[in-house]
């Protein structure tokens, strides 16, 4: 049984509701739990936690009439108990898990979140599909294999695993295709064909910081169609050729400064071709790419209902939505069977020399789409520049202006860039900074890779 001042502690969340007094329509958050992963509702317990009580007669009708209703609208039985707190009673319905899926008078419900919704339309598809055990990359596709190739497949696959191999085992192996050359999902998905119409992607690399930002609104666009290899490898390839990948020499070796960490642009375009939903007839991934950023946005949220903004990133454990799809791309080492895809993005990010905190990469969920920003290492820095140039080509600024117009608009420039930037040698530049370090204009926060300029 859950302890009332522990929950009181926690607050409403995910697996916990509190109600003043009873309603028939709480019945839908009792669907909405067993439909989730099982929860607590308390009767007799405001908002805040506080318990209030519940008068003699309404406890004793109470404690009869909820399980009856339960298990009129539901078939099951739940533990309805008589619980105290400071002299005062309260009831707590403890709902478990369902392992089918109910519904109240032919409407589902589900707990996401803190929040009870109904499901419908594709989002019920999935959950009735889910309720069974399976997923929708291993239901069987009515797409015979005669129709079907699987040469960018092969191509691939024998340069990871090279030597003889009987194809169609694999395919059956991979769970691609059944022993009676039924194909699933996933084996379509795989296939040189685009026989899944909505699994496309449609890439768009805006002008500006917005969708409508300026005359010309779209600098380049692209829809990409076919296999779901063709589908990261034309993507990775949009975002390639619309974004820079800038470097510069350090001693004996050279430091490269993307725009954005191909490793977490790879985890981010794996993650939604691997976690999306293919249920939404007519949706598709989307990749915008703004001056600033990156977002790729992707049908489908969670896959257990959950908001990812409100979870510990680094610390969320892999649920699959397409189990076949995840293995293949494992088994293709375009990802690590195991670990989290999230961690890797951020450990992508932390470890480039640009970094800092306010560029750390988002991951939100409206709970029908999942979106994933990834911000321009680049962009701070290179308005930075630009603007400090026109200043200093038009003589407005001495080479000691430009160098603090150079660090209030990117603290996190350095000395070899400030050098770049102005065409100064390395000398020169550290010679004006030690005179504006020397004389309390400029400080120096932080270690000499990750530290920062703060301009007095």
């Amino acid at each position: 049984m859950r302890d009332i001042d522990k929950i009181v502690e926690d607050d409403e969340n995910q697996v916990v509701e509190w109600k003043e007094s009873w309603q028939d329509k709480y019945l839908e958050w009792i669907c909405g739990y067993a439909n989730a992963q099982g929860g607590t509702l308390y009767i007799g317990v405001d908002d805040n936690g506080n318990v209030i009580g519940l008068d003699s007669k309404v406890q004793k009708k109470l404690l009869e009439d909820i399980p009856n209703k339960i298990t009129a609208a539901f078939g099951i039985t739940c533990d309805v108990n008589l619980k105290s707190k400071d002299k005062k009673k309260y009831i707590q319905v403890e709902v478990k898990k369902s392992r089918l899926p109910l519904n109240l008078h032919g409407r589902y419900y589900y707990r996401t979140g803190s929040v009870k919704k109904e499901i419908t339309g594709f989002e019920l598809t999935e959950f009735i599909i889910k309720s069974t055990g399976t997923s929708y990359d291993a239901m069987i596709s009515d797409i015979p294999r005669d129709k079907l190739t699987f040469e960018a497949f092969k191509k691939r696959y024998l340069n990871v695993m090279p030597g003889n191999h009987d194809f169609d085992e694999d395919l059956i192996s991979f769970r691609l295709m059944q022993e009676d050359g039924q194909m699933t999902n996933a084996g379509v998905l795989f296939a040189d064909q685009w026989n899944i119409q909505h699994s496309r992607i449609f890439c768009t690399r805006w002008n500006g910081l917005d969708k409508a930002g300026s005359v010309q609104d779209a600098l380049d666009d692209q829809e990409i169609t076919g296999s779901v290899l063709s589908l990261f490898d034309n993507a990775m390839d949009f975002v390639r050729k619309n974004s820079k990948k800038g470097w510069r020499k350090d001693k004996d070796q050279r430091i490269e400064l993307p725009d954005y960490p191909e490793r977490a642009v790879e985890e981010g375009l794996v993650n939604a071709l691997i976690h999306r939903s293919y249920l939404q007839t007519g949706a598709h991934s989307q990749i915008d790419i703004y001056d600033d950023r990156m977002v790729i946005t992707n049908p489908g949220g969670m896959y257990d209902g959950s908001e990812v903004q409100l979870l510990d990133l680094r610390h969320v454990p892999s649920k699959l939505r397409n189990p076949i799809l995840a293995d293949v791309f494992g088994r293709l080492r375009l990802m690590e069977r195991r670990g989290s895809g999230f961690k890797k993005i951020l450990d992508a990010y932390e470890s480039e020399e640009r970094y800092t905190d306010s560029l750390k990469p988002e991951f939100y969920t409206d709970g029908y789409n999942f979106f994933l920003t990834l911000w321009n290492l680049n962009y701070a820095y290179d308005k930075a520049q630009n603007k400090a140039q026109v200043k200093a080509q038009s003589g407005a600024l001495s080479d000691r202006e430009y160098i603090l117009l150079l660090l209030r608009e990117n603290p996190s420039v350095t000395q070899n860039e400030l050098s770049e930037i102005m065409g100064k040698s390395r000398r020169s530049i550290q010679m004006i900074m030690k005179e504006l370090i020397d004389s309390g204009t400029v400080e120096r926060v932080g270690s000499k890779k990750v530290g920062t300029w703060i301009v007095k």
